[in-house]
């Protein structure tokens, strides 16, 4: 994550892991603040089109976003809060998709981590407030747009809070909003327009006895661990990652794309520097019919959540990531 530049929101996506039948508001501030968000161009996806391929704001919209922080951002803080402030880094505002979990119950949007946390004493925390009203890009009473099962629904930030080094934003809505431990989430800037057409969900399962034989063959052993999803992916039908339980710099990973007749292609997760993963779920974000991933990703001393879309015939990219953890 960066220094912020631009506005970051986030709206959560419709999850669908048995799609394929698989076998077994208001922003917060002043009536400006309102109408400069709601001036902003719909940001919805054109038909065919990725989700990291929509149009931004336009470039001008910088100044005109940052008439949403209740505080300039250069604005001085005192002491304490200063402090917090150097060791805080937020997303960057041109930043759209995010990732979403649930801290204390409720879902909560990753936006930045703070250097060795803070301290619980009355004075920390009144002094990570006065911070977070002045530094963070996202304010309590921001609208997302948030998809989910029943389709989209416009929630709000309720708060933002600190846990562990994670800066995250909880959002007024249920717990079962988010199925599954993660899921990618997509700032819209406006109250949420038509909802996404699930057309994953009527994808051909293909010989589901076919698929469920292959899926068989890879097993985990004491040395390995082997994760499945199922889903629609072009031509395939199911995702498997075999990976060694061992973390190491040296070790890779397998990726193995299961057709619809049970026949398998080498596969590959491009996800920076992220080479072991554990398949989560499966969703189709923009409708298209293709779905998205999630993951849980792994590399020596750190772990992340992410999703990925397919960028070609067998290969996967990441587009969201959030609540990093760094063992140290």
């Amino acid at each position: 994550m960066h220094t912020p530049h631009r506005l970051v929101t986030a709206a959560a996506l419709t999850l669908s892991f048995a799609a394929c039948r698989a076998p077994d508001g208001a922003s917060p501030g002043s009536p400006q603040a309102t109408a400069t968000v709601d001036s902003l161009p719909a940001v919805d996806s054109a038909a065919g089109e990725r989700p990291d391929t929509v149009p931004a704001p336009p470039i001008d919209s910088t100044t005109v976003m940052l008439a949403l922080l209740p505080t300039d951002a250069k604005a001085p803080l005192d002491g304490e809060s200063a402090a917090l402030a150097e060791r805080a880094v937020f997303a960057p505002r041109t930043q759209r998709w995010f990732m979403a979990r649930l801290v204390d119950s409720a879902p909560a949007v990753d936006i930045g981590r703070i250097d060795d946390g803070v301290s619980s004493s009355s004075a920390a925390q009144s002094a990570l407030v006065r911070m977070l009203a002045a530094r963070s890009p996202i304010q309590p009473g921001m609208p997302f747009t948030l998809h989910g099962p029943a389709g989209a629904m416009s929630v709000t930030v309720a708060d933002l809070r600190v846990t562990g080094r994670r800066i995250v934003a909880r959002l007024n809505a249920p717990a079962s909003a988010i199925l599954g431990t993660a899921m990618p989430v997509e700032w819209r800037g406006m109250p949420p327009r038509t909802p996404r057409r699930n057309a994953a969900a009527a994808c051909d399962p293909g010989d589901t006895t076919a698929i469920s034989a292959t899926v068989a063959r890879y097993t985990p052993s004491k040395d390995t661990s082997v994760s499945v999803v199922y889903g629609c992916f072009g031509t395939f039908r199911a995702l498997i990652a075999i990976r060694p339980l061992a973390i190491t710099p040296e070790t890779i990973e397998k990726v193995v794309l299961v057709r619809s007749t049970g026949k398998t292609r080498s596969g590959r997760l491009r996800d920076l520097s992220y080479p072991l993963h554990e398949l989560i779920s499966v969703l189709d974000v923009d409708g298209d019919g293709t779905h998205e991933i999630i993951v849980h990703s792994l590399r020596p001393a750190m772990e992340t959540w992410a999703a990925l879309r397919m960028t070609d015939s067998v290969s996967f990219a990441r587009f969201a990531s959030g609540f990093t953890v760094e063992k140290r």
